[in-house]
């Protein structure tokens, strides 16, 4: 039958179905999707797999942290780096749509990058605003809390920061060294108490968290004033007397700080005035 002959027919009468037609049209099943467009695939995480399954993977993310061999990473790369305040609400909407698109394995990636840019800022007033980002990801992802957790727990492992370095004396071939090394070690742990302190702040991070990293810091802070007094030493004293006097209001410290101040100050060759003011100050608001 030739197409003409179809159409000249198309009008005609037609014989009702029979009953047994109609009865199996009615048992197919209906799609009203096209049946070419695939279903979208957001590739979740396979839940199956072992819960510690992010450390297995953030070394590798952590070393690679700054390649941008993926358009979506490239894009969050460069959004965190101008993030102001200005942009801020535009550049949270995209990163967020663009882990909404994506699995687990790119929302790790990208809040690894967050952590990591957080926590290598030379400077403490980007802090709040990066913990801003972090808080509004968690909010619109949660499972972004599970990354911080982890990222907070082996951040020791993440950036080689447990390690003891004994400086040497200055006549000592290997002093400038070892001097990079402590400095670089301390600017990175640092770093990660003033954002440990705007996540806690924000209540991102539990009380007992907290608590452990707030005696590190404790620990950390004793030791380096007691270091004969460098511009270096100095400098790590004051940012650690920022992060006491930042988490003082919510944390029980008044007694530690007491006994601090009481150190006769030849004992304390790096405690400047300026680490001392901040230590009053957080004396004063602290329980």
């Amino acid at each position: 039958m030739d197409v003409m002959t179809i159409y000249s027919i198309r009008n005609e009468p037609r014989n009702e179905l029979d009953n047994s037609i109609l009865e199996l049209i009615s048992n197919l099943k209906i799609s009203s999707r096209p049946p070419n467009k695939k279903p979208h695939n957001r590739r979740r995480h396979n839940r199956e797999e072992p819960e510690n399954w992010r450390d297995n993977v953030l070394m590798d993310i952590v070393r690679k942290v700054r390649e941008k061999d993926d358009v979506d990473y490239e894009f969050v790369h460069n959004a965190i780096n101008r993030i102001t305040k200005e942009l801020y609400n535009d550049i949270t909407t995209k990163i967020s749509e663009k882990i909404e698109a994506r699995d687990d394995a790119f929302r790790l990636r990208v809040t690894t990058l967050l952590f990591d840019t957080s926590v290598r800022q030379p400077l403490s007033f980007f802090a709040p605003l990066l913990a801003d980002l972090y808080q509004d990801i968690a909010r619109e992802h949660p499972d972004a809390l599970d990354d911080l957790k982890t990222q907070i727990a082996i951040f020791d492992t993440l950036y080689e920061t447990s390690e003891g370095i004994v400086i040497p004396p200055s006549s000592d071939p290997g002093f400038d060294e070892a001097v990079r090394k402590w400095t670089k070690q301390k600017d990175l742990k640092r770093g990660f108490a003033i954002y440990i302190s705007e996540l806690y702040n924000r209540e991102l991070i539990k009380e007992d968290t907290m608590m452990a990293m707030v005696n590190a810091v404790c620990a950390d802070f004793k030791e380096t004033i007691r270091l004969p007094k460098t511009p270096t030493t100095e400098q790590h004293a004051e940012a650690l007397a920022l992060f006491i006097c930042a988490i003082a209001k919510k944390v029980p410290m008044k007694e530690y700080l007491e006994t601090l101040l009481k150190i006769p100050r030849p004992e304390v060759p790096s405690l400047n005035m300026k680490s001392r003011f901040k230590l009053e100050d957080a004396m004063k608001i602290s329980k």
